[in-house]
């Protein structure tokens, strides 16, 4: 484990990146300050990047995000978010084993924001919003800032109870604006479900399925010959290590409590945490 400065230090030791967005490169309203002409060096310098990200929505939807923040196309190679994965998953017949006993289509309840409710359209399922009705709960997160688990205890234990199985569309438990605001995710409402005895599908980092997708996207190369790079250490630095790719840890998002602190104290605390990554920086930067 080794504190750099800046992505340029390691970037000459790897062909190819997958870089997470939020906590690395936007906050979803903003970019990170550093983050855009990191990714034109890379681009100049012909390392691919392909962005992975626990985004519980299709990818055509974050690409239009970052369109929209000013990290044109042509920087990357593409996205592949949970939503994506989830999307591809649960194409497969079978993929929920409740279902594979039901004539299709099976129904699913939703959890989340509206704006992510589209995130299975085009196949075979139908949405309910009778959690009596369904047969499978997909959950994309909370539908406010202002929710809480406490404001799904009832439904949960409704589904809990019925052995509804949940897909979980983003493991994250948290994000963090630029402001240093944070936000609960999907994750903590998986948490939750689990807790009354619920079994969770999670689709995203830091299992399997999105990786294999961002390296195909890339061409399948040498595992050794590409670095991840993320905020998380429980999505993208264990997903990284279990995937067999080298790992750079953003201080600078969810671990934004060790910004001010020393390269000696950070690598100390680090080296307490049952999954270390291979660099630490404080921000995207060249």
């Amino acid at each position: 484990m080794k504190s750099i400065r800046n992505i340029g230090e390691i970037a000459g030791a790897y062909n190819a990146l997958l870089v997470d967005l939020w906590g690395c490169v936007h906050d979803g309203t903003r970019l990170y300050p550093d983050a855009l002409p990191c990714l034109k060096m890379l681009h100049k310098l012909r390392k691919p990047v392909v962005f992975i990200s626990n985004a519980p929505r299709r990818a055509a939807k974050a690409a239009v995000v970052l369109t929209a923040l000013g990290v044109d196309s042509s920087l990357y190679k593409g996205v592949v978010t949970s939503g994506e994965a989830a999307f591809s998953i649960l194409s497969v017949p079978g993929a929920i084993p409740s279902l594979s006993e039901k004539e299709m289509p099976g129904v699913y309840y939703f959890i989340g924001p509206e704006r992510d409710a589209d995130v299975l359209a085009g196949l075979s399922y139908v949405r309910t919003h009778r959690v009596q009705e369904a047969d499978f709960l997909v959950n994309a997160g909370f539908g406010t800032d202002e929710q809480s688990t406490e404001d799904f205890q009832g439904l949960l234990q409704q589904a809990a109870k019925r052995r509804l199985p949940m897909a979980c569309l983003n493991p994250d438990k948290e994000v963090v604006k630029i402001t240093g605001e944070r936000y609960p995710c999907a994750g903590v409402i998986a948490e939750a479900y689990e807790a009354m005895g619920g079994e969770v599908m999670y689709i995203g980092k830091p299992y399997p399925e999105i990786y294999a997708r961002a390296l195909d996207l890339l061409g399948a190369p040498a595992r050794s010959h590409v670095l991840a790079i993320g905020d998380g250490l429980h999505t993208d630095v264990l997903g990284a290590r279990n995937a067999g790719i080298a790992s750079v840890l953003i201080t600078g998002g969810l671990l934004g409590h060790l910004l001010h602190k020393s390269d000696e104290e950070i690598l100390y605390w680090l080296a307490q945490a049952d999954v270390q990554p291979d660099y630490v920086i404080s921000a995207l930067r060249w």
